[in-house]
This record gives C-alpha cells, sequence and structure tokens, in this order.
C-alpha cells in the first residue's frame, strides 16, 4: 500500500574527499526527530561507507556498491528506490548520497520523467560539497563541473587558512558556473544552520530572489559552458509554454545540461518554478504573485554552444501564437 505522503528527497554530491560523509553524519545528527533514509553508492564490491554513517539502522541504508547510481545500475536505482518506499513505512526526507565522480543529471532526471518515482518522492535539490583546497585540480573533471552546474546549494569546505582574496576568486568560478545557487561556506563538513524542513524554501527564495536580478549573459573561464539568461514581460498562457519548453529541452538535452526559470501563468496565484536536468522537465508552485506587482518571466539556460537567438525567436514566436 502506498504511503498518502510523498517522501521528501534531497541529494548529497561533491568532489572525492570534500566532506560529504561528515556532511551527512551532522544532518542526522541534528534531525532525530524526523524518520530519515539514506541511500548511498560506491565503486567496488564492498563500500565502507555503511560502516561510517552513525545514527541510522542498517535496514534503512541501502548500499548500492557494485557500480555508479547514474551510469551501469540505473534501473536498480529506481528500483531500489521504490522498495525503500514500499519497506521503509511513513518517511519524512530521503538522503542520497552519489559517489565523487557521478554524473549528477543521471541522479536527477528519474524524479523528473518516471512516474512510479514522481508519484513516490518529490526532490528538493541537490548539495555540491566543494573543496576548497583542491578546488583547481578537482574542477578539471566534467563531472566535478556538472555536479557544481546542477546544485542548488554550494557548501564550500575546508576554507581555514584559505585567505579573502583567494575566496573570493573561487566564489567567481562557482558563480561562473551556477549563478543561481546558493554558496555556504564552511569547515570540517559542518553547517550548524542546515534545516531538512527549510531547505527546499530555502534554495527556491534564492533561485526567485537571483533570477529577479537584470539579464546577464555569462560565459565561464574555461569558454566549455555558457549560461544564458532570458527575461520577458507578461503573463503567459502555461500550457502553450509547456508544449514548446517540454520539447525544447528534450531534443536539446545533450546540449542544454540545466534551465531554471520563474513563470509567470495566466489567472495562477503563484509564480510557476519550471527546471530541466537532461531533458526531464519539472513544474512547482513558487511564491505568491504580490498585488501590483509587474510580471516578468526568466529563464537561465545552462549548456554548451546554446543558440540565444533561435531560443528567444521559438519561444516568443510560439507564445505569440493564437
Amino acid at each position: 500500500m502506498q504511503n498518502s505522503k510523498k517522501i521528501q528527497v534531497v541529494l548529497v554530491t561533491g568532489f572525492l574527499g570534500a566532506g560529504k560523509t561528515t556532511f551527512i553524519n551532522e544532518v542526522i545528527k541534528n534531525h532525530q526527530h524526523l524518520k530519515l533514509a539514506l541511500v548511498e553508492n560506491e565503486f567496488g564490491e564492498k563500500s565502507i561507507d555503511q560502516d561510517l554513517i552513525i545514527g541510522m539502522r542498517a535496514e534503512n541504508i541501502f548500499d548500492l556498491s557494485n557500480g555508479c547510481i547514474c551510469c551501469t545500475i540505473s534501473n536498480e536505482f529506481s528500483l531500489t528506490l521504490l522498495d525503500l518506499a514500499d519497506k521503509a513505512g511513513e518517511l519524512d526526507f530521503l538522503l542520497i548520497e552519489t559517489t565523487g565522480i557521478a554524473d549528477l543529471s543521471n541522479v536527477i532526471r528519474p524524479f523528473y520523467d518516471e512516474e512510479d518515482l514522481k508519484a513516490r518522492f518529490e526532490l528538493q535539490g541537490s548539495i555540491c560539497l566543494v573543496d576548497a583546497l583542491n578546488f583547481e585540480d578537482q574542477l578539471a573533471g566534467n563531472e566535478q563541473q556538472m555536479q557544481v552546474i546542477l546544485s542548488d546549494l554550494l557548501i564550500v569546505n575546508k576554507t581555514s587558512g584559505i585567505d579573502a582574496k583567494a575566496l573570493s576568486l573561487l566564489e567567481r568560478q562557482l558563480l561562473a558556473y551556477n549563478g543561481s545557487a546558493l554558496i555556504e561556506w564552511t569547515n570540517f563538513g559542518l553547517l550548524k544552520e542546515f534545516s531538512l524542513a527549510e531547505f527546499s524554501d530555502k534554495v527556491r527564495g534564492q533561485l526567485e530572489q537571483k533570477l529577479q536580478q537584470p539579464v546577464m549573459f555569462r560565459l565561464v573561464e574555461s569558454k566549455k559552458y555558457s549560461t544564458f539568461t532570458h527575461q520577458f514581460p507578461g503573463f503567459i498562457n502555461l500550457d502553450r509554454f509547456k508544449y514548446w519548453f517540454n520539447y525544447y529541452a528534450a531534443i536539446n538535452r545533450s546540449e542544454i545540461y540545466r534551465i531554471k526559470g520563474i513563470l509567470n501563468a495566466d489567472g495562477s496565484p503563484f509564480k510557476t518554478i519550471v527546471q530541466s536536468v537532461g531533458g526531464a522537465v519539472s513544474y512547482t508552485d513558487g511564491s505568491f504573485v504580490e498585488p501590483g506587482e509587474e510580471p516578468v518571466n526568466t529563464l537561465v539556460f545552462i549548456g554548451r554552444d546554446i543558440d540565444h537567438e533561435r531560443v528567444v525567436h521559438e519561444l516568443m514566436h510560439y507564445l505569440e501564437r493564437k
């Protein structure tokens, strides 16, 4: 029998040795009033992370040790989550810890496009632990870059002893990859003010706040990724937008890694938050539309070789169709 309440999901990813396990231990310790479960994955025949996680019963730790969530056992990943939902009872939150070399897009995508998972789980967002000491070396890898691009909260760890100028440069580099992410600074993987219950509202509020800023077009320093932001006024026909956007995200999934945006839909008292990862799309309610507020719609595209003129032309042409 299915639980009536959806299980809230938070993904935790990050560079190898960045402090993911320490952070998760701290989250578990500070949320003993909630019923939590953890799915973790590691390469190799045997994972030791289960022995490192404290404060959780072993039967609630699902260890996928014979491959990576995002590739060789992606089907097992979905089945494991559904099995967990059936066996664990009513859970408040599910934490998923990925390997340090995981492609986060393939972990996020099932929560957007698999109906069985969408019926049982609700993805709140993703957290990336960043190793400030080894940032330059580790960000050279494509997987690590994607972890930064696709995360909603970036926790920069091991900042002690790093001078302010270096931290400022690191922040600019992170924002070049993901300008709408919330960034927190810490040491030893500890973020004492972190709250699972407040996580979703905090990162979505930050997203709305940042997307209300003036339009920016940014190329990261490597010029491997580009970010294009488009803003346009007025209330839109959301069904018409969805018809175009879902198709656009699907056929451009190899070039467009992530799309985030806020829309003002005709007749809705809420703004609509739209997100796409790897071609899969999600729509959720945002904040209230304030009385007298001028409606401004914002879309942010992150990917490579983005033809921003074509994007704007197609979108506006389609929305203007009668």
